[in-house]
């Protein structure tokens, strides 16, 4: 007797388990998808492969406190019903809580089979084993080696500022203001987007369509600077700070650097996450200013560390006196700048922002659109002004789909972007079918720069009469070709052989 309750404890500790690992998975698939909207391989194999380091901790505490309670009150539950069962069936004959209890093991190996279920289907694992196998030419036919491309600078060279805002997108502002939400969040990006240039997919305020491979920061960096989406195969070897990223691409950084520009990346994170210092030191040799690079120089406390790492209020002041510098050399500039505080999961509060919402996403949205807008009042006081082109680009779509539950279901999400002091005027900025690949020749035709046939790598100049690529063979067909798998993208750019 002894023996048997020995392995039914043995079967219930096992099956408790397996129940919580099942439990954990099911509801890490559930936290990614609310948090991150991650529902693509491509992303989840890239961070596998690139540096981590500076992940804001708060990440993996809404993680913890999201999933683990849950899988422990499933297993909970489970456990109380099967080993409670008896008493549903008392004085019946029934063997059913006997065979439960027997088989418990089994019962866990069931749910995790289910769980594993669910997760492929998540990831839509299936369709990209088939994308694998799918070979695409879309590259051979469209691809255009910026290397080979004739780009002049005319006339005087303008500098430019690049902002890349973090999660910022068109869907903030109000119905009215060509958004999707009863508030506006963004008075003054929207207001900033209608009284400039703004590349929209409608008539009104507007962005690009998503495409594979440009859904995160370093995708969207990658897709505006060298013109393709960031895509890293299975096979790739694990990427570190010293690691070639993607030798074979030639970027806006670069085209810049051979014209006698000096190029600044500034950023409040570890600018070692996702390989980023990596891309932007290797193709045109940037300057990173960083969280650490700010410690280093000592302009900010050896301790001091929030959200990512330092708020984007610090990031501007720091960015201001970076950009004055810049101006005061004898050389053009580039200087990018790339926020953090409107990352998921609710942002970072700083102490600028006012709390006139519920919602702390909403509060700090709000704070980033009068931060940038303060930085872009300040640009135009200074002497250099005049002479620089300013682009305004969200880096992605939101990742934290909670906050985006009850708006239109029609209504097509976008990131923002906005080119404010640009030296030519678009021929049709409205209406347009172009994603964030096509940001790498119009930003150089913003800044006065002629490129040979307007296209470069993917993209195509917004500015001029020419179709995108989009455009050109409609937005599905260059989806699914973007998925699949290219061996000139493998060899040509990634460099695997």
């Amino acid at each position: 007797m002894k023996d048997k309750i020995k392995n039914i404890d043995k079967r219930y500790v096992v099956g408790s388990l397996i129940i919580f690992i099942s439990g954990l998975i099911v509801t890490s698939v559930i936290w990614g998808n609310r948090t991150f909207s991650v529902k693509t391989l491509n992303q989840i194999i890239f961070h596998l492969k690139v540096p981590m380091e500076g992940t804001d901790n708060g990440i993996y505490l809404d993680w913890f406190i999201w999933t683990v309670p849950a899988s422990v009150a499933i297993v909970v539950l489970v456990d109380l019903i099967i080993f409670n069962i008896s008493r549903l069936f008392k004085n019946r004959g029934s063997k059913i809580p006997e065979f439960l209890k027997k088989h418990f093991t089994k019962i866990g190996i069931i749910c995790i089979v289910c769980s594993l279920v669910f997760t492929i289907y998540n990831y839509d694992i299936y369709g990209y084993i088939n994308n694998m196998i799918q070979k695409t030419n879309l590259y051979e036919k469209y691809y255009v080696d910026p290397s080979t491309v004739d780009i002049s600078f005319k006339k005087e060279k303008r500098n430019i500022v690049h902002l890349y805002l973090e999660s910022v997108e068109n869907t903030y502002a109000s119905k009215e203001a060509g958004g999707a939400e009863e508030i506006n969040y963004i008075p003054e990006l929207s207001k900033l987007a209608k009284e400039n240039i703004n590349f929209s997919n409608t008539d009104d305020l507007g962005g690009s369509y998503t495409i594979d491979g440009t859904q995160w920061t370093i995708a969207s960096q990658v897709s505006q600077n060298m013109g393709i989406p960031l895509k890293l195969s299975i096979k790739s070897k694990k990427y570190d700070n010293n690691s070639e990223f993607l030798p074979g691409g030639y970027s806006l950084g670069e085209v810049l650097e051979a014209n006698g520009y000096v190029n600044e990346f500034i950023c409040g994170s570890n600018a070692n996450f996702g390989g980023t210092s990596n891309f932007y030191k290797q193709h045109g040799n940037y300057i990173i200013r960083d969280y650490n690079s700010f410690k280093e120089n000592g302009d900010i406390d050896e301790n001091y560390f929030v959200f990512w790492g330092i708020e984007d209020a610090k990031l501007f002041e720091f960015a201001k006196e970076d950009i004055t510098k810049l101006s005061n050399g004898d050389k053009p500039f580039n200087m990018e700048i790339t926020t953090i505080d409107t990352h998921t999961p609710d942002g970072y509060l700083c102490d600028l922002c006012k709390k006139d919402h519920k919602n702390q996403y909403a509060n700090v949205i709000e704070c980033q659109s009068r931060q940038v807008n303060n930085f872009i009042n300040w640009c135009k006081e200074q002497v250099w002004y005049k002479n620089t082109t300013i682009v305004i680009t969200g880096d992605h779509n939101s990742m934290s789909e909670k906050f985006f539950a009850g708006i239109d279901t029609d209504y097509v999400r976008t990131p923002y972007n906005c080119i404010i002091n640009s030296a030519i005027e678009p021929i049709n900025a409205k209406n347009r079918l172009f994603s964030t690949i096509d940001m790498y020749p119009t930003m150089l035709a913003a800044m006065g720069a002629t490129i040979e046939g307007d296209r470069l790598g993917l993209g195509t100049n917004l500015f001029s009469n020419k179709k995108t690529l989009m455009e050109e063979i409609g937005f599905k067909a260059l989806k699914d070709e973007v998925e699949k798998t290219s061996d000139f993208y493998n060899n040509e750019i990634i460099g695997l052989e």
